[in-house]
């Protein structure tokens, strides 16, 4: 039987204006009364997936930041940290790119340096769309936390023109692009698969009672880690060959089918899934 159940966000379980499905509390009660753990797995902040599940906070399992932060009942599961001399480094870098915005997001805020979205509101607004907790600096510099993840937002597109520019760090980090406009950089025992592994074996729960949804590059480590792992039909063609089955797509309430079709047939998911 299934006992865990991880989605990630946008493009997944959010609708096309970015929206949790008006049913889901519904179908969380169900998970609830069957003993089945839900987790989030975003890129987003833990700050902003609190706002989008502050009703259900007690009774569920984040993962944001990619993998680099786990969270339940606020206790932390697990975390990954950037060296900050390492975050100069990467900061010193992205200023080379044209248009570019870095994030520097720690534990307890995003860091934005005034001069990378200074007369663009735009870049600020994309920013904030992810992360609730946002303090404008001067410089990284002048920053206090501890760093779970450095993201950078191109307009232009990160996977044809930023991944490239940051190829060279591919040995000490992991590059993840992490939405049409970002690529997230993080410590390589980061990422949303190594964050469920943490929680399988926080709570006894084999890959083969695991269900997981994504649409994204960022969700490949995720799905590999799961049994039951479903590509959405509007993800990226990269990610089907890393998913045994496919959701219809976010706007059709794809994760929200799946797991009602388990909750009411549970005997199609059983443990003898072969992996």
């Amino acid at each position: 039987m299934i006992r865990l159940i991880a989605a990630d966000m946008d493009g997944t379980l959010l609708d096309e204006n970015g929206l949790l499905p008006s049913h889901f509390g519904e179908v969380f009660e169900r998970l609830c009364k069957e003993n089945i753990l839900f987790a989030v797995a975003s890129g987003r902040q833990y700050g902003n997936l609190l706002n989008h599940f502050r009703e259900f906070r007690d009774k569920m399992v984040f993962i944001a930041e990619n993998g680099t932060f786990v969270v339940y009942r606020g206790e932390t599961l697990y975390s990954s940290v950037l060296a900050f001399p390492d975050v100069l480094e990467l900061t010193a870098m992205a200023k080379k790119v044209p248009g570019a915005a870095c994030v520097v997001c720690g534990i307890r805020a995003a860091y934005v340096e005034n001069n990378d979205v200074a007369g663009r509101p735009e870049a600020l607004a994309e920013i904030r769309k992810y992360y609730a907790a946002v303090e404008l600096v001067d410089s990284f510099r002048d920053v206090s936390d501890e760093i779970l993840k450095f993201t950078v937002l191109v307009f232009e597109g990160s996977e044809k023109y930023t991944l490239p520019i940051f190829a060279g760090y591919k040995d000490r980090f992991k590059l993840t692009v992490s939405g049409d406009y970002w690529l997230d950089i993080t410590m390589h025992e980061a990422n949303k698969g190594i964050a469920l592994d943490h929680i399988q074996k926080r709570f006894g729960i084999a890959k083969q009672e695991t269900m997981a949804f994504g649409d994204f590059l960022n969700d490949v480590e995720l799905l590999q880690n799961a049994g039951y792992s479903y590509a959405m039909k509007n993800a990226h063609p990269g990610l089907f060959p890393h998913a045994r089955f496919r959701a219809m797509g976010n706007e059709e309430d794809g994760v929200l089918r799946e797991i009602s079709r388990m909750l009411d047939t549970p005997s199609e998911f059983n443990t003898n899934l072969h992996i």
